[in-house]
């Protein structure tokens, strides 16, 4: 047999256990029994002869309980008793006008209890009550026209009326002997559906349960990725996460978290009956979390109208970042002799040689470091600076290089540019200058890691 099956079995086993072992206590424990209960027309004791008067000034009834025992113990309604005397074969009770019921107790026979008048109680009369306990109580097999009625309430806790009156409950348990017909009864408790019925007492005890419908439900309330923050419902504070409420009713509620570096946050939940409704407030801190540092890769050309370069670049930044490049094209020029743009000889030369026409050789290198600052989500600026080189030689007619000084420089190398990136992916451009007289346009592709 499955756990589930169990689960779903044992409500049914319980209540028939409860049904079968309740009328079997109440009925082998009670060894009390009212074999009779008639109005005394014509007694004049409770008016004339021996009368009583209640807290109101009001001439009470007198129940003359016809026994053999004397040590019995009564329990009345909130009515309560006036007056007791033990009398010669009978113990009279002086009671208001309106009483309904009383419960009749023995040391050796137990509990008669919340037994119901048949008769209205009206001032200044007597009834007789005949009361038989133990063996003679069983001998005596006789229609009283009263019946036994036990209703247990779900909770425990729950009031019970009947015919409008409250009655007293014993271990969530109510126990009577009523008047057989028809009887209302209500079953009301704080924060659950009130149920009401009618109660038909005929030859056989009456056993039932009254399970009522909650009206309330419950909250649970957490917060990541921290907890103890401050929960507060419709604007007062309640508690802390993790947070568990007590009974709330059936309604709407405003929810709001707090905690100090985060930002409040709120919610409206409803509650629904016999049910936990929960709420996990996954809050934002008011401190910007520190940005990791990211390690950057490209590969870069350089272009100038008359040259081309390459290079690489390797940088680290977060918020702000550092980074160094070199870039060259791996030529080299080596010219003892020099001259400017129109040809001719400078620096200790004379004349003006004959060069091959278009035949040059070209050198470019540059090594720069710099800063780098994140200027957007996905932009970065850098610029820096270093040494870079740029050589321009002509070729002559005897094989020899000139050093053309007027589109060749050497000194501080300065860039500027941006870096714009895709995920992962980065693209750059940017320019360099040497000297500020040569000028080159750059653009890379590269990675984040």
């Amino acid at each position: 047999m499955t756990n589930s099956t169990i689960a779903r079995l044992l409500p049914v086993g319980l209540l028939l256990l409860f049904l079968l072992v309740v009328p079997h206590s109440a009925t082998a424990q009670n060894k009390i029994q009212v074999t009779s209960f008639q109005r005394m027309e014509t007694d004049i004791t409770a008016r004339i002869t021996a009368p009583q008067r209640d807290q109101n000034g009001e001439i009470c009834a007198l129940i003359r309980i016809v026994t053999t025992e004397k040590d019995f113990m009564f329990e009345p309604d909130a009515l309560g008793i006036v007056a007791r005397e033990n009398k010669p074969g009978e113990i009279w009770l002086y009671v208001p006008r309106g009483a309904r019921r009383i419960s009749i107790m023995h040391e050796k026979y137990g509990v008669l209890r919340n037994y119901f008048y048949p008769d209205l109680i009206e001032k200044a009369t007597v009834y007789e009550m005949e009361l038989s306990a133990g063996d003679e109580a069983k001998e005596m097999a006789v229609d009283t026209n009263m019946q036994l009625v036990v209703m247990r309430p779900e909770p425990a806790i729950a009031d019970i009326y009947v015919d409008d009156e409250k009655m007293p409950t014993e271990k969530g348990l109510f126990t009577a002997t009523m008047k057989k017909g028809t009887h209302t009864y209500r079953v009301e408790a704080p924060m659950y559906a009130p149920e009401a019925g009618i109660i038909d007492l005929g030859s056989e005890q009456k056993i039932m349960s009254v399970a009522l419908k909650p009206r309330f439900g419950y909250l649970e309330v957490f917060s990541l990725p921290e907890q103890d923050a401050k929960v507060y419902i419709d604007n007062e504070l309640a508690g802390e996460t993790p947070y568990k409420s007590d009974r709330m009713p059936l309604k709407d509620y405003q929810v709001r978290v707090e905690k100090e570096f985060f930002f409040p946050m709120d919610s409206t939940i409803v509650i629904t009956a016999g049910e936990t409704s929960s709420l996990t407030f996954k809050m934002k801190s008011t401190i910007k979390p520190k940005e990791p540092r990211r390690t950057l890769v490209m590969l870069e050309a350089g272009w100038h109208p008359s040259q081309t370069s390459f290079g690489a670049m390797v940088g680290f930044v977060a918020k702000n970042g550092a980074y160094v490049r070199f870039r060259s094209d791996f030529g080299s020029v080596s010219a003892d002799l020099e001259c400017d743009d129109t040809g001719a000889l400078t620096g200790g030369g004379n004349g003006t040689p004959y060069y091959k026409e278009g035949v040059t050789q070209k050198a470019r290198m540059s090594v720069t470091a710099g800063y780098m600052h994140r200027i957007a989500k996905t932009l970065y600026a850098y610029i820096g600076a270093g040494y870079g080189s740029r050589t321009l030689a002509w070729e002559t007619v005897e094989d020899e290089l000139v050093k053309n000084t007027d589109h060749s420089a050497t000194g501080i190398a300065a860039e500027i540019g941006a870096i714009g990136r895709f995920g992962k992916f980065a693209v750059s451009v940017g320019c360099q200058t040497v000297n500020f007289k040569y000028m080159e346009l750059s653009a890379g592709v590269g990675f984040f890691f």
